[in-house]
């Protein structure tokens, strides 16, 4: 008997979410070094122009995120609908045969007890005469 499947938030990240996350995090910590101007010098070049490009990349980037997100919890959602389907058909399936096998247990246990108990059953011991013994 397999065990109760159990409900996740999500599934595991797929590729096309974990290169979005890689953009999402370089873009955002791209952009965050550029307000702040770390290190000290680097970005005094960069126009207001990248500026805004980097941070819409960081938006639409984040937004794919998302979109991923619920992709992922959608997924999950349809993944535990079909494996908790599975599980109770197999259970139906394993108390149907326990039933069976139950069914079959008491049959054979009223068989037994019909039998023809004035005909003994003569079990025959095989004992060494104790006269065999004593010779040695």
């Amino acid at each position: 008997m397999q065990n109760k499947p159990k409900r996740k938030r999500r599934v595991t990240m797929d590729l096309y979410e974990f290169c979005t996350f890689l953009v999402f995090v370089s873009l955002g910590t791209i952009g965050l070094m550029i307000l702040l101007k770390l290190p000290s010098g680097t970005f005094d070049h960069v126009s207001d122009s990248r500026n805004g490009m980097i941070g819409i990349g960081f938006l639409v980037s984040g937004a794919l995120l998302l979109r991923f997100d619920a992709n992922a919890r959608i997924r999950a959602a349809k993944k535990f609908d079909y494996d908790l389907a599975e599980y109770e058909m197999i259970r139906t399936r394993w108390l149907e045969m326990e039933a069976t096998k139950l069914e079959m247990e008491k049959e054979h246990s009223l068989q037994y007890l019909a039998m023809d108990r004035s005909k003994p059953i003569i079990i025959e011991s095989y004992k060494q005469d104790d006269s065999d013994s004593s010779e040695d």
